[in-house]
């Protein structure tokens, strides 16, 4: 009789795993959206640049299929998931508005290095964020650079302009009209190569000291019916890649890629 009902449960069990196993292995779709951020994101990159690889293949690890979507700016990216017209992003930082809206992946993606573009031939020290307060600080509508200097903005001890777009700020700049741009390292560095002529990119340098290092992750609107199980695949998609050794191949593969079409690109210009 004992034996009977043990047969009777392991077959319920057998059964329930089954189902579950099948529900995890059943294929799922994504729509992301992306900006133009290089070497990170963008349609002209190889693989779309190093962050649309990572997404990618973790989701592709998890049976997930993905589908990008490409706008014109950071901020109606991040603004249009946020409302809801769009599933998701992702390279987004937490921030206290971020955190009310969206839903966030458990592992970080990629962490950012932030630090203060300014023309060579100003020089800027600092010890603590609150030390720049006379100087006009550019920023670009819908990023995060940092808590701490959130909050300094937020109580006007930095004096802040906001634009429309990094490339917009980088100009800036150049021009004199603000003094320091926070930006992503690599990001600013690809930025000064594709928006600035030689002669222009030479007058634009960047401080060794970064402003923080910002943590980036997989965001998702708070509505999206699936996002949970969205969330938990991508982080198991995520762990099995970095886990295998296969996240740092791709890593080292991309960048590898990114570089010889810089190089490519750069050649091109130069016969012109």
């Amino acid at each position: 009789m004992l034996f009977g009902r043990l047969l009777v449960l392991l077959a319920a069990l057998a059964v329930a795993t089954s189902v579950r196993a099948g529900e995890t292995d059943s294929p799922l779709k994504i729509k992301l959206t992306a900006h133009e951020y290089p070497p990170f994101m963008s349609q002209s990159l190889p693989y779309g640049g190093l962050l649309t690889r990572i997404v990618r293949e973790a989701f592709k690890a998890a049976n997930v299929e993905v589908e990008i979507e490409s706008l014109s700016s950071n901020n109606r990216v991040i603004t249009g998931v946020m409302v809801g017209l769009y599933d998701g992003a992702y390279g987004w930082a937490h921030s206290p508005e971020r955190d009310r809206k969206l839903h966030y992946s458990k592992s970080s993606i990629f962490t950012f290095r932030m630090v203060f573009f300014h023309r060579r031939d100003m020089e800027i020290p600092w010890e603590n964020l609150a030390d720049l307060g006379r100087y006009q600080i550019g920023t670009t509508l819908g990023n995060h650079y940092s808590d701490d200097f959130s909050l300094l903005q937020a109580q006007r001890k930095l004096k802040v302009q906001e634009a429309a777009s990094d490339q917009n700020n980088m100009r800036k700049l150049l021009l004199g009209r603000i003094d320091l741009f926070p930006m992503e390292e690599e990001a600013g560095q690809m930025l000064l190569l594709q928006s600035l002529k030689p002669a222009e990119q030479a007058q634009i340098a960047f401080q060794a000291r970064p402003i923080a290092l910002i943590p980036t992750y997989l965001v998702l609107r708070r509505d999206l019916p699936n996002a949970a199980e969205l969330l938990e695949r991508f982080d198991q998609g995520y762990k099995q890649i970095s886990d295998s050794g296969q996240l740092a191949r791709i890593v080292g593969e991309t960048r590898k890629a990114l570089v010889a079409a810089a190089q490519q690109n750069h050649n091109k210009r130069k016969q012109q």
